[in-house]
This record gives structure tokens, C-alpha cells and sequence, in this order.
């Protein structure tokens, strides 16, 4: 990772059981920087109680270590993204952005989803029990 990082903050680590079973070979250290928490508090603080956008860290540490459920994007252009759903105070969904030609893996946003958008990615295929891999 080059200097221009060097703000970011190592939130996680993507593991290798989820890559693979997302047919990514990619794995690494997931880092947050300073614009995705403007983003968040921005885009859906008023979703997120003050205890999350206090420890918004923690919470995407906890996530990423434990997820309840993953699923993965694959745009047209080639880009991946993979997202960390978790039961907290209610479901969170991280999303974490992978960029293989620079080597680093990232997140790009977190804020709730609520119990039926989980049961229709599910139904779809979008996520998977994590407990089922």
C-alpha cells in the first residue's frame, strides 16, 4: 500500500473461507479511510443510533470478525464488492470495496438494512448464511 494511505484505518482482514467462498482470490487487511466516515454520518446518520457513529470503528471490526450473512457484487466493469451483514441493535451492512490491481480492499459504506431486504437478497441468492459456508 503506498503512502497516500497512510490515514486509513485497518478495520479487519478479509478471510480466506469467505473469499473463497465468494471466488475471490484476493485476501488482505480492510482498511477505512477519513472520507467513508463523512460518508456514513453524512449519507445515513440519522439512521445510526449515537452509540455507532461514536464507535463506528468498532462496529465495522465486529462486522467484518463476525458477519451473519455475506454477499458479493461484480460490476460490468470489473469491480468487486462484498457485503458484511450483521444483527447489532438492528442489521448493518458493510460494504467493503476490492481492488485487486492496487492490492488493498476497502469500505465504501455501512448503514441498516431491515429484516425483509435480508430474506429478499437471501431468496435471490445476494447473501449467504455465513454459518452455511
Amino acid at each position: 500500500m503506498n503512502s497516500k494511505f497512510c490515514t486509513y484505518k485497518r478495520v479487519g482482514y478479509l478471510r480466506r473461507s469467505i473469499a473463497e467462498e465468494l471466488g475471490i482470490e484476493f485476501t488482505g487487511a480492510i482498511y477505512a479511510c477519513p472520507g467513508v466516515l463523512k460518508h456514513i454520518i453524512k449519507r445515513h446518520g440519522k439512521q445510526l443510533d449515537k452509540n455507532t457513529k461514536k464507535n463506528i470503528f468498532e462496529f465495522m471490526k465486529v462486522i467484518l470478525e463476525e458477519p451473519d450473512y455475506i454477499g458479493i457484487y461484480k460490476s460490468d466493469e470489473g469491480s468487486v464488492s462484498i457485503q458484511f451483514v450483521k444483527k447489532m441493535y438492528n442489521y448493518l451492512l458493510l460494504g467493503v470495496e476490492v481492488d485487486e490491481m492496487n492490492q488493498y480492499i476497502y469500505v465504501s459504506t455501512m448503514y441498516p438494512i431491515n429484516d425483509n431486504k435480508i430474506k429478499n437478497r437471501l431468496d435471490y441468492g445476494e447473501l449467504i448464511k455465513v454459518g452455511c459456508i
